[in-house]
């Protein structure tokens, strides 16, 4: 299975756990589904990552605590998933 990890330039504290990286899968169809109907892209990728992220728990509250710099990056990196 295609992942790609995403270095974030700021660590997270998750579950008392500091966490400088991410590993997302390759997103399928069901994934892309269930976000197509989400009225703000911001939303959807918040959604999109929490569901994609496979070394670590996080739900899209936790991705919208990151830092800004953080967020960005996983932004940027389902973009290039998604192209």
């Amino acid at each position: 299975m295609e992942t790609i990890k995403i270095e974030l330039p700021i660590p997270e504290t998750i579950d008392g756990e500091e966490i400088k990286v991410l590993e997302l899968r390759r997103p399928i169809g069901a994934d892309v589904e269930d976000i197509v109907g989400a009225q703000k892209l911001g939303e959807a990728i918040t959604e999109l990552a929490s569901k994609l992220v496979t070394n670590v728990v996080l739900t899209p509250d936790d991705i919208r605590a990151f830092d800004a710099k953080n967020y960005m990056k996983i932004s940027e990196a389902l973009m290039g998933f998604l192209a």
